[in-house]
């Protein structure tokens, strides 16, 4: 007799039934009924022990409705055609005969037993097939370099910031920079309450732009601002290169870039041998989880949400705060900075067991 029976003896107990009557109500988990000598047994030992709470010998429970082995498969199953197909407990149940007689709740526990929750997908932009055997080429040539030589990478890109043109704009991007989570009532009764609602999802795209680019080099991150309506071309890239990488550079002499036109370009690639620097050729296409900068951008957008004024900001004024933000990483977040400059091997080993597909960074 277990908990939920023996509940049930006592309450019939409770309100006067007989042991023969309470045999005559109560069942077994196998539909059958227990014997007035079993229904007075448990009285016995309710009365001399009030905490019992029954017991019940293996096996004697209601049988399991789905096999160990037919668990398994639908796990295997799950993981394996996720990436193919909308994989959902109706399409469970029409794979499988077995889970026909099954209710939806009893699918979704074996699938919870199995580890297995219906989440939502990570928001990462997919690696094509054509660049996987690149980027599993590239992890396995990094494992193989030193450390030292590893130390003397440096990596570059641009980002852009967007500032706020009327007051409705800064309202929204105030909003982004308080994050997408908050703490909230747990039967979420304020879910519409302002103070609990995120900015619109056109809110990132407004404003005026202001392009930057930046080199991260020996666990320090350098900026360089463009002109206003300036975009990156060949020859910005090129002055880049030769005028402010010496300075930004330090030890490393080589460089990880993306494949932008104007960043391989004959004056680009004339302005780095004339400085020394060499550019790591091995590097993969469609690869931003592989260049440490994306990391460091992030790192300089959270600080920049957390120093942003709430009035509208000039561009001069955000140049400076951009730049003071950028000294406060180098003097405050160095060691996490010369972590991503450093943890290649990590990265790689990330590719690797990934099969080559896009990594965490």
């Amino acid at each position: 007799m277990g908990p939920f029976e023996l509940g049930q003896v006592k309450a019939h107990a409770y309100y006067g039934l007989s042991a023969a009557a309470i045999a005559r109500i109560v069942t077994k988990p196998d539909g059958t009924y227990f014997t007035d000598v079993t229904i007075l047994r448990a009285l016995a030992k309710i009365s001399g022990d009030p905490a019992w709470r029954g017991e019940r010998q293996a096996g004697s429970g209601r049988s399991r409705k789905t096999a160990i082995k037919l668990d398994s498969k639908i796990a295997k199953m799950v993981l394996k055609r996720r990436g193919e197909e909308r994989v959902t407990v109706s399409a469970l149940r029409s794979k499988f005969p077995e889970l026909r007689s099954c209710s939806r709740t009893l699918v979704e526990e074996r699938l919870h037993e199995a580890g297995l929750l219906y989440l939502r997908r990570r928001r990462k932009t997919l690696v094509p097939k054509k660049y996987k055997e690149d980027r599993l080429a590239f992890a396995r040539w990094v494992m193989r370099r030193h450390d030292s030589t590893l130390e003397q990478w440096a990596y570059s890109d641009g980002t852009v910031f967007y500032l706020e043109r009327t007051q409705e704009e800064n309202e929204h991007g105030h909003r982004r920079s308080l994050g997408s989570s908050v703490w909230r009532r747990a039967d979420r009764s304020d879910a519409l309450y302002e103070d609990c609602v995120g900015p619109s999802s056109y809110a990132k795209a407004q404003g005026t732009p202001v392009q930057v680019w930046g080199l991260l080099a020996g666990g320090y991150l350098r900026v360089y601002t463009l002109p206003e309506a300036q975009s990156m071309n060949r020859w910005w890239y090129a002055w880049l290169v030769e005028k402010m990488f010496p300075k930004w550079l330090g030890e490393c002499k080589y460089l990880v870039q993306d494949f932008e036109r104007c960043l391989r370009c004959e004056e680009t690639l004339q302005a780095m041998k004339a400085i020394g620097l060499s550019l790591v050729d091995e590097y993969p296409k469609s690869s931003q989880d592989l260049n440490a900068i994306e990391n460091a951008w992030n790192l300089l957008r959270v600080r920049l949400d957390a120093t942003r004024p709430t009035n509208i900001e000039p561009r001069a004024a955000f140049i400076k705060r951009l730049r003071s933000a950028v000294e406060w990483l180098n003097k405050n977040k160095h060691h996490e900075l010369w972590e991503l400059s450093t943890n290649q091997k990590q990265r790689a080993k990330d590719v690797l067991d990934l099969g080559g597909s896009r990594t965490k960074w």
